[in-house]
């Protein structure tokens, strides 16, 4: 799909200047909107992933991690390459008024458009493998490690990424008409995840508040240990449990709307006029997608205690120089 060209087309058009303006706007507004989540994005994305990796309170030991960095990479890349790409052309369009655009501008676009199929397709189904590892870590503690391993959970990470890295190759060279494979798409991925996810948010919110009522969750997920050591390990778990649960739901509410934007798109017919209205709903589309990337590192942030715990330990030991005031820091949180 080439909407660089097919927007263009609309808007060289001689006829409706004031809706052609209006699309144009829609652009710029969007363009200025992803020049501030790029940055953000990239930001949040780098210090989730430098947290992790420096970690001293060893609170992301856990094969679930490895989604958590899938997913982190993943975003990183949609904020470094794909964001700035589409606001530089957005932008760019905007000042040359819909006239003929630069060249490397052009090509840019072109680049970020298979960027970000990969990236928000594969960022989809590892929020999907996220929660199934969730529900089976809630509802079958004692099968839980022997189900959910750091291989099979970095195996499920690059699964996703060489799956749809394949499809967009296959969209984009292998000369299929475009139009039956994006019809393809959005019935086996923004559709089928999208049911797929709701089930499990429901059957994930129904097997969490059960084990909370019943007060079992801590007890059955470490029987074994000692009473501070299964404490610590029921509250990240049930963090964990709340931090899927909330990034399901955000996956779902930007899912929608791509799915009704995107069949209108594929499947109704409009005349020109109409043709403007429906790019400015991808253009919000667009938008929503690029804030549920940018959404992902910030909800560790607001509901996990453990990355806000691992963060402050990991910046205040790289400003201590003497050992002994890192022995203290490392004492205070644990």
């Amino acid at each position: 799909m080439d909407r660089a060209n097919q927007s263009a087309q609309i808007i060289n058009s001689s006829d409706s200047h004031q809706l052609k303006q209006l699309y144009l706007e829609f652009e710029f507004a969007e363009g200025v909107c992803l020049s501030i989540l790029s940055p953000l994005t990239v930001f949040a994305n780098v210090l989730l992933l430098m947290t992790i990796w420096k970690d001293h309170l060893r609170n992301f030991n856990s094969p679930t991690t490895y989604f958590v960095i899938g997913l982190g990479i993943t975003d990183l890349l949609t904020g470094a390459t794909v964001e700035p790409f589409f606001a530089v052309f957005y932008i760019a369009r905007f000042m040359l008024d819909g006239g003929s655009m630069p060249g490397i501008v052009t090509r840019l676009y072109k680049i970020g458009q298979p960027i970000s199929t990969v990236t928000i397709s594969s960022s989809y189904l590892i929020i999907l493998f996220l929660s199934v590892s969730q529900c089976i870590a809630i509802k079958w503690p004692y099968k839980y490690k022997l189900m959910v391993s750091r291989n099979r959970v970095i195996g499920c990470v690059l699964l996703s990424w060489i799956y749809f890295i394949c499809f967009t190759l296959v969209l984009h060279l292998s000369g299929i008409d475009t139009a039956l494979i994006l019809k393809v798409d959005l019935a086996i991925h923004p559709v089928l995840i999208s049911v797929l996810l709701f089930v499990i948010l429901i059957w994930l919110y129904r097997a969490f508040t059960d084990q909370i009522q019943q007060k079992g969750l801590g007890k059955s997920l470490m029987s074994s240990t000692k009473k501070s050591a299964n404490s610590k390990a029921y509250n990240l778990q049930r963090q964990f449990a709340v931090v899927t649960f909330y990034l399901t739901a955000i996956v779902l509410i930007s899912a929608l709307p791509h799915i009704a934007i995107q069949f209108i798109w594929l499947y109704a017919d409009f005349a020109l006029q109409e043709t403007y209205y429906v790019f400015i709903a991808l253009r919000i589309r667009d938008l929503l997608l690029f804030l549920k990337v940018a959404l992902d590192a910030f909800i560790y942030a607001w509901r996990l205690p453990a990355y806000r715990q691992a963060l402050k330990a990991s910046w205040r030991r790289s400003i201590s120089k003497g050992p002994k005031n890192k022995s203290k820091h490392r004492e205070t949180f644990l």
